[in-house]
């Protein structure tokens, strides 16, 4: 039997699509958040501009996949390859001297790189917005009445790889192993020989890969392609915020959650309703867990 009341539904069908959506929608949430929360963690630097950073993965994958029209794989692989050399420039040219500044000083930095960005796109790509991608499989399928689309379970499948890669990098790497040490304790990581500032710049690296992710992912799910996706990066922050500016698990479990909300929203009280709907459930954690639900509370002696 189907209940309304305005646009809110208990039709199972409809309520289990919603719930795939936002899984999808989630997922490309968690793998942003997952570079936010990996910036803030390692350098204790709040990241503003990594939605730009997704949205120039956005572009590049636009430009290598569509334009150039390379293979899949290699297109994929240049792209990764040049966010992690763009990761490397943005460490080196600008952030690593500002280690040892003013939180607030480090985080007008981050604005200045987000408005540079918006720019530069500005002036190669122009303000005509660009055709989603389409190179993913664009078909559905049925499952209890709901609609399951092809590309929702990939962009599922894919950041599930990713994560998973992620976390055995950190855990059985020295790289890995090096970043955590640094995340941890600086002081102690340099005392055994750790170099922070590669570490730093390895963490913006994977940062910026972590972002060429999701531009690509979110390519195939927007309408369009345009300097507007910039905003994926604003409605990952209550995910990263759920979860935990310290917890990489975390931000992973706070992004699928704010997906699925938003897509709750989104069906049931209309698109108007989204953000705020997030943001009011990010504002509820934090009343309640000033942390996030995994994040950790530092104790400082005074």
């Amino acid at each position: 039997m189907l209940l309304a009341f305005g646009n809110f539904t208990a039709d199972p069908s409809v309520n289990l699509q919603l719930l795939i959506g936002g899984l999808a929608l989630g997922a490309i949430y968690a793998v942003v958040a997952l570079g936010f929360v990996l910036v803030y963690k390692s350098t204790d630097v709040l990241n503003l501009a990594h939605g730009e950073f997704l949205m120039l993965g956005a572009y590049f994958a636009l430009t290598f996949l569509i334009s150039e029209n390379l293979n899949f794989f290699l297109g994929v692989f240049v792209l990764l390859l040049v966010m992690l050399v763009f990761g490397l420039l943005v460490h080196y040219g600008i952030m690593r001297r500002m280690v040892g500044q003013g939180f607030f000083a480090i985080v007008l930095i981050t604005l200045g790189i987000a408005t540079i960005i918006r720019a530069l796109l500005l002036i190669f790509y122009g303000p005509t917005e660009r055709a989603r991608l389409d190179l993913l499989p664009q078909g559905s399928f049925e499952v209890g009445g709901a609609t399951v689309r092809h590309v929702d379970l990939i962009i599922f499948a894919v950041v599930a790889g990713c994560v998973l890669l992620f976390f055995l990098f950190f855990k059985y790497t020295r790289l890995g192993l090096h970043m955590r040490a640094v995340a941890d304790d600086i002081e102690a990581a340099a005392a055994m020989g750790i170099d922070p500032d590669k570490v730093y710049a390895m963490t913006w690296a994977a940062a910026m890969v972590m972002a060429g992710v999701g531009g690509l992912l979110f390519g195939h799910v927007t309408g369009a392609i345009d300097r507007s996706i910039e905003a994926i990066g604003l409605r990952a922050f209550p995910a990263a915020v759920v979860g935990g500016l310290t917890s990489l698990g975390g931000s992973i479990v706070g992004g699928l959650v704010v997906g699925v909300i938003e897509q709750f929203a989104n069906g049931h009280l209309g698109t108007k309703w989204r953000e705020p709907v997030a943001f009011s459930v990010m504002f509820v954690v934090l009343l309640v867990r000033p942390t996030g639900l995994w994040g950790r509370k530092d104790l400082e002696r005074v």
